[in-house]
């Protein structure tokens, strides 16, 4: 039986708490501990737990000792600040990890995440759900087999509206820091981290690993009142000279995507939410993307199964450490700037990620701006968009350290 335990039920803690209830449901694991520093908000949980035999805690590091060697895995769905602390408590206390994407604010932070899990024999797996489904595998397999000849371009876009609510709703959203941690909480280092994940994986030679990444060319912009940025469009060369784009915000009105097209010698990839389509020499394979409990069961699914086969894959912290130079880069590359408030209107909307009604920041056209850049595969600046700022070129080879300067 796998023995597992979880820092935090609340926010997207609580997908992970539900996905463990499933699982133990099911016979598949056994929930030992928890740390809930909110336990008055979270009564009814609390009590289902103990009633499960769980240990309920307020300080993670209490259960972490308590628990040492005991455990199979710790999940960890907290803010990105806290991430490295806490997978590397719990790797210390010989625990393997699932940890909530992005892996971590800095490519710093990764370097001694890397140390931890090597110094460990533990292993530590990164909540980039889409990485775990058949349709992403099967992507994979077709490009580095050679179906589809050479990758010549790998580009997304999305727009993912959201309001005030989202950026209320804890400490840390919209912030390039906390205190003294830094977050650089995104489009591009949360929500649609993911994606910008994906096309770093997909572009890369071999099946369980990312490309390596050249130089990046980022322009980054905010119209919410808040620290970091709501929009981005940005260029990323890997070393074997392929182009990534990335084109995203949370400005729109409109909701749409990810949408992700592969470009190749022999054929091409079309990613969206619920189809990816493989054309190969002009013969076309659909497949029904996996979503909502299918998506977390892929997920659940191969972090379990890792516990006692070594070999089973999972999103490591070399995969999930590219997003982090990327999103890294897309900083030293570009400053904040803020969108003209005469091109900004606030209306009242349900926030997709919140499920409640609050005032949303609208940028007029940004919708078609970013579909015309992912379209001509040109940056904002390059469209003749007549508020966006050149962003530089910022070399990662060798980086490892943010900020530069």
């Amino acid at each position: 039986m796998t023995r597992t335990a979880i820092i935090g039920v609340s926010g997207f803690g609580n997908v992970h708490y539900r996905d463990l209830m499933n699982c133990r449901d099911k016979g598949l694991l056994e929930i030992s501990a928890a740390t809930i520093i909110n336990q008055d908000e979270e009564k009814e949980k609390c009590e289902k737990l103990r009633s499960l035999g769980c240990k309920i805690y307020t300080d993670y590091k209490q259960m972490l000792n308590d628990f040492k060697g005991k455990l199979d895995i710790c999940f960890i769905p907290t803010g990105i600040h806290l991430h490295k602390p806490m997978t590397i408590a719990a790797l210390e206390a010989g625990i393997n990890v699932f940890v909530e994407k992005p892996l971590a604010a800095t490519i710093q932070d990764v370097i001694e995440m890397k140390k931890a899990q090597k110094g460990s024999g533990k292993f530590a797996a990164v909540g980039y759900q889409t990485m775990y489904t058949p349709e992403v595998a099967r992507i994979k397999k077709a490009l580095c087999s050679g179906e589809l000849g050479k990758i010549r371009t790998v580009k997304c876009y999305a727009l993912w509206p959201r309001a005030e609510a989202y950026y209320n709703r804890n400490n840390w959203a919209g912030h390039l820091k906390v205190k003294n941690d830094w977050v650089l909480d995104s489009p591009y280092n949360n929500a649609l981290a993911h994606y910008l994940n994906l096309i770093c994986f997909l572009a890369g030679k071999e099946f369980a690993k990312s490309a390596e990444l050249k130089s990046i060319q980022a322009e980054l912009y905010r119209a919410n009142r808040i620290e970091s940025a709501d929009t981005a469009c940005m260029r990323i060369i890997t070393k074997d000279e392929t182009p990534l784009y990335f084109m995203v915000t949370h400005v729109s009105e409109k909701n749409v995507g990810p949408i992700m097209h592969i470009a190749c010698e022999k054929g091409h990839v079309d990613w969206m939410p619920n189809k990816t389509t493989i054309s190969i020499s002009g013969k076309t394979e659909e497949i029904v993307n996996q979503n909502n409990e299918g998506l977390r069961k892929c997920v659940m699914d191969a972090v379990i199964k890792k516990v006692s086969d070594k070999n089973a894959f999972v999103c490591d912290l070399d995969i999930a450490g590219t997003q982090t130079l990327a999103a890294n880069g897309a900083h030293e590359s570009s400053e904040i700037h803020q969108i003209d408030e005469k091109l900004i209107y606030v209306a009242e909307l349900k926030d997709a990620y919140t499920q409640s009604v609050s005032k949303q920041h609208i940028v007029r056209g940004i919708s078609e701006i970013v579909k015309e850049s992912y379209d001509k595969e040109k940056l904002f600046s390059e469209l003749g968009v007549p508020w966006a700022v050149k962003g530089n070129i910022f070399p990662l080879e060798n980086y490892s350290r943010f900020p530069s300067r």
